[in-house]
């Protein structure tokens, strides 16, 4: 006796096992569409198609934008935060390994984060909310031990605490949306080594 094979539930991936490399093609394409355009501009259509894969398999594994947006940014912050502390690990001195980090940081140009949360609040649950931000503490992280690490080293010298040095340098490297209105004012030089000069000398008298 020949038995039928079950039908897929609606909207259900076509290969079940290839589940998980599916959702991080959308989570992918959607951190992507958020970063260049903020969170309000973005619809669930435009991720699927920059993802390659149908409206209703972005449905089966997300059941919103506000949960698509979440996860995608989240997981977006966990591989940033990854990456960065691979950086300040490498084997050569502290400032080098800033300069490294500003040049990555800075070579592609992408939405102003706060904005973008902003625009996101109201669609947000207060764990959503809490989820991203937690993720974002985790670069800020990984910039604080390395600059902790450089202060016992004697490498810096400051006053302040590692996680408002961290701040502060990731503060500093959002001038990276404005590279290109301040490309006069560099006369030819790396923005990015620039940044990390006036972090690393401050703008006090040498006098």
């Amino acid at each position: 006796m020949n038995k039928s094979k079950p039908k897929r539930a609606p909207g259900r991936p076509k290969f079940a096992d290839q589940a998980s490399p599916m959702r991080d093609t959308v989570l992918n394409a959607a951190s992507l569409l958020f970063m260049e355009f903020g969170y309000e501009p973005v619809s669930i259509n435009q991720i699927a198609d920059k993802a390659g894969v149908t409206k209703a398999s972005v449905y089966y594994y997300f059941s919103n934008k506000a949960q698509l947006f979440t996860e995608a940014i989240s997981e977006m912050m966990k591989r940033i935060s990854v990456y960065s502390s691979r950086i300040l690990k490498e084997e050569t001195d502290f400032k080098t390994r800033l300069a490294k980090l500003a040049r990555v940081k800075m070579s592609s140009t992408h939405v102003e984060f706060e904005t973008m949360m902003r625009e996101a609040l109201a669609s947000l649950s207060k764990e959503q909310h809490e989820q991203i931000r937690q993720a974002e503490f985790g670069i800020h992280l990984a910039l604080a031990e390395a600059f902790e690490q450089a202060l016992k080293d004697k490498v810096i010298e400051s006053p302040l605490s590692p996680l408002l040095l961290a701040h502060s340098f990731a503060a500093l490297l959002m001038l990276g949306n404005r590279e290109a209105e301040l490309t006069r004012e560099t006369d030819g030089e790396e923005l990015p080594k620039l940044i990390v000069d006036l972090f690393w000398n401050g703008i006090g008298s040498r006098a």
